[in-house]
């Protein structure tokens, strides 16, 4: 038996290598109540996949997984044969659950629980997405603000997780300015912390003076304590190769997004533990000045797996649209997974 903390469970229908949604439940089981979804393929985490297997929940928590669970008598029981089971999907950059765009400062205090995304998100098996927002502005580096929530249509009090979750840090190697300012303060925060250590270590603190923390480094020292991994754009391998200079030098966890060249760069960033996030079908064309290999493949998140890197895969879009090409943002999150597959990756990954 396998015990899970889940409040969500997505129930599918086969379809290609990955999987188009069919329902979500949400949540499964009020207080005191009994659940069982009974028949379908279970999709754990763990076990991997168990044919004609039950899940059973308990107050809104699964607290049985297998072939061989009993059901309790007055146990309500739904039907998951023909269809495969799995946990709810998690989504990165989201746009859902969110109003008063893009002057935002806290996000708890902007989550609107019957807003219309978190609808299509929970009927798209999404049930937890890190949401952002916010953009650079003039010479700081440092931008947004973000949090974890989960898409509890209609109950508030359910959908903060946890804010400030990643730090957003734009410099490139265009943006030089943002980069040296970036660079310097890393080092003025650096330069406190070695003081401070001191100062703690110190035998004799009547004679030692505690350092003066500068004003306005407070997300730096964070980034430096490791509390919260830097998030950075970066599509081109030199931009990625830059931003990997950063974890040499300060010692931070990072984040890649839009990584498209990742893979041109795949066991530099494995040796660093620096996660990815893609869009499998992003499309960079090769730049005809360098000799060296450039430009997007479809292969980028085999490759990356292959490197032992850590990745996410978003869609071309974060928002959730009922017009429009289908398959393009996040009410179609599995095919980016499809992508990913035709490109070399496992399925199960």
């Amino acid at each position: 038996m396998v015990k899970k903390h889940m409040r969500h469970v997505v129930l599918m229908l086969p379809f290609m290598a990955v999987i188009s949604l069919l329902f979500v439940i949400s949540p499964l089981s009020a207080a005191g109540e009994v659940t069982a979804i009974r028949g379908g393929d279970l999709y754990t985490i763990t076990d991997g996949i168990i044919k004609n297997g039950t899940i059973l929940i308990k107050d809104g928590k699964i607290s049985g997984i297998g072939q061989n669970i009993e059901i309790p008598e007055k146990t309500k029981v739904i039907d998951a044969r023909g269809k495969v089971v799995m946990p709810g999907l998690v989504a990165v950059g989201a746009e859902v659950g969110i109003i008063g765009y893009p002057n935002i400062t806290r996000i708890g205090d902007s989550l609107d629980p019957f807003e219309f995304s978190v609808s299509l998100a929970l009927a798209s098996g999404i049930t937890t997405s890190m949401v952002s927002t916010g953009r650079p502005s003039g010479s700081n580096p440092l931008w947004g603000t973000n949090a974890v929530i989960k898409t509890y249509y209609g109950d508030l009090d359910q959908m903060l997780i946890k804010e400030s979750v990643v730090q957003p840090v734009m410099i490139s190697n265009r943006e030089w300015l943002r980069k040296t300012t970036f660079i310097q303060n890393m080092r003025k925060a650096q330069s406190y912390l070695r003081k401070l250590t001191e100062y703690q270590q110190a035998g004799d603190k009547k004679n030692a003076k505690e350092p003066k923390k500068p004003g306005g480094l407070d997300a730096y020292i964070r980034l430096l304590r490791r509390e919260v991994p830097a998030a950075i754009n970066a599509s081109t391998a030199d931009d990625i190769l830059a931003a990997l200079e950063l974890v040499d030098e300060f010692a931070i966890r990072m984040i890649l997004a839009d990584a498209v060249e990742a893979w041109i760069v795949a066991e530099e960033i494995a040796k660093r533990d620096v996660r990815v996030v893609i869009n499998p079908r992003q499309k960079q064309r090769p730049n005809e000045d360098i000799s060296g290999p450039s430009g997007s493949t479809l292969e980028n998140a085999a490759i990356l797996k292959k490197a032992g890197v850590k990745f996410a895969i978003i869609p071309p879009s974060t928002s959730f649209e009922t017009w429009g090409v289908v398959g393009r943002d996040m009410m179609a999150l599995p095919m980016e997974a499809a992508f990913a597959v035709s490109g070399g990756l496992d399925e199960q990954t």
